[in-house]
């Protein structure tokens, strides 16, 4: 009798012990996030003397990937914090004969730019540049269940890593010729640069520690690739979507 009323006993504190386990709160999560990125530079002209008036620039894919943590600072309030591998750049079309610049006028996002003369191909020129992100956002749950929703507004600094520039010349008689390059002139691109961060999501429980989350986001640079005659501002449109574990 007295071994039965022990093994309740235990029981007992076995299932409130579990109890209170499960009714834990976990504020912390981390996960890895992917996002392909629609990115685009919104080029304009400080000077009337660039004459590149003619020279088509375009958006291209690129994409944003890397890990995440997350802490739930407040019921309804979170902060992420993450270290991201991101590509962004944009696309020039260049017509055969198209008047090229002056040095004065250097842009490192327009190829040989620093010369004077013309081309007898048109040039499709692919710019890629790669850069290390670190970002810091706020969530703000609106929903916030099994289901949650909440956006998202925060910065990110972005560390340059490199260049790669494809040059695609498409001559009169049909035939193609591509050319890779990673050259660039560093003074030329800033090492680092801000960028603000805008999004808004929704998150769904796969179980009390595992949750997905998808993350329509816009990303703007705070300030031009470069200060010259050119310039611009990198801009992209994002979907990022993750698996997040917390703990």
């Amino acid at each position: 009798m007295r071994f039965f009323a022990l093994l309740l006993i235990f029981s007992s504190c076995v299932v409130i012990a579990q109890q209170s386990d499960t009714e834990k709160p976990r504020k912390w999560a981390v996960g890895l996030s992917y996002s392909p990125d629609y990115c685009y530079r919104v080029s304009y002209e400080k000077s009337s003397a660039s004459a590149l008036s003619n020279i088509e620039e375009k958006g291209k894919l690129g994409f944003t990937a890397g890990a995440n943590i997350l802490y739930q600072l407040l019921d309804k309030v979170g902060i992420e914090f993450g270290v991201l591998y991101s590509t962004k750049g944009q696309r020039n079309l260049v017509p055969a004969n198209s008047w090229l610049g002056t040095a004065v006028y250097y842009d490192p996002s327009i190829s040989n730019y620093n010369q004077v003369g013309s081309s007898s191909a048109d040039r499709k020129m692919n710019y890629s540049y790669q850069y290390l992100e670190i970002p810091l956002k706020i969530n703000v749950h609106l929903i916030n269940n099994r289901l949650k929703v909440f956006p998202s507004i925060g910065c990110s600094a972005n560390i340059f890593m490199g260049k790669k520039t494809i040059t695609t010349f498409l001559y009169e008689d049909g035939h193609k010729e591509k050319k890779v390059s990673r050259e660039y002139d560093r003074k030329n691109i800033p090492s680092s640069e801000f960028a603000l961060l805008l999004g808004i999501g929704v998150g769904y429980d796969l179980s009390q520690k595992l949750f997905l989350k998808l993350e329509p986001s816009f990303r703007t640079f705070i300030r031009p690739l470069v200060d010259s005659p050119i310039s611009g501002t990198f801009y992209s449109l994002g979907a990022n979507a993750g698996i997040y574990m917390r703990f």
